[in-house]
């Protein structure tokens, strides 16, 4: 069952059936891109129920995850926009360019 809370947000009313299961529905898992199988956090944050998408990242990828290589990308991006960028020809110049920072 799905009713309006305020113009930004959409509230949804779900049943807990038996052995206490509960069906996410279909909007939200799309919206999130839930799937089964997928993990769940579930917490309990100011006496309200939070689930979260719980997402595992294998473990030659979990650097790129950390706050630093995501705060890293951020500034590069920045960069990129404000044209703070540089071109080399072969990697050589490329090697010779980083030594001379």
């Amino acid at each position: 069952m799905e009713t309006s809370v305020n113009k930004s947000k959409t509230s949804y009313k779900v049943s807990v059936q038996r052995r206490n299961l509960i069906t996410l529905p279909k909007e939200i898992r799309e919206k999130l891109n839930i799937e089964e199988g997928d993990l769940l956090d579930i917490h309990i944050d100011d006496n309200k129920i939070v689930i979260e998408p719980y997402k595992l990242i294998p473990s030659s990828q979990a650097y790129f995850w950390t706050k630093k290589a995501q705060n890293d990308i951020l500034e590069s991006e920045d960069d990129i926009k404000a044209g703070r960028v540089r071109e080399f020809s072969n990697i050589d110049e490329f090697l010779n360019g980083l030594e001379n920072e």
